[in-house]
């Protein structure tokens, strides 16, 4: 038997979204036109809205799901590498990157602190490593999950 009120409680968004599409996005991120195969920009579109439920975003939704959306597009551009690469450089593009806390000239050495990526926005980590990520866990972290109580 369905109870409006319980299910209200419970917190669970199953409303559908709106459509977002590739023309949506690239007119608020032009920086990202022709950078990305299609495949892999409908794939991140699809992961939007998959993942940013404008029941639960409301007015923010369609802001929120840009800037998800450029945050997964700017890490599959840091990670990318050519297809004729070696495959050297292809693991070297995937490495996580971290904050840069030392550097040298003659040696041409530098340390880099991977254990921010894990502080502050905790549960958050890979939305920093983007200005997009950083942006968009910030509000989600406003918007927040809010109480849940399953019957």
């Amino acid at each position: 038997m369905y109870h409006p009120l319980i299910a209200q409680a419970s917190n669970i968004k199953t409303q559908e979204n709106p459509p977002y599409t590739k023309e949506i996005f690239l007119a608020f991120y032009p920086q990202f036109t022709d950078k990305l195969p299609d495949v892999v920009l409908e794939s991140f579109l699809q992961l939007g809205q998959d993942c940013v439920s404008k029941q639960r975003y409301g007015k923010m939704w369609q802001h929120c799901i840009g800037l998800f959306v450029a945050h997964m597009c700017t890490l599959y551009m840091q990670s990318a590498a050519d297809a004729e690469s070696p495959a050297a450089d292809v693991l070297a593009a995937a490495q996580a990157a971290g904050v840069v806390t030392s550097e040298s000239a003659d040696g041409v050495s530098y340390s880099m602190d991977t254990s921010a990526l894990s502080q502050d926005l905790a549960g958050w980590a890979a939305f920093r490593l983007t200005a997009f990520g950083v942006q968009f866990a910030t509000l989600a972290r406003l918007v927040g999950k809010g109480g849940m109580y399953v019957w």
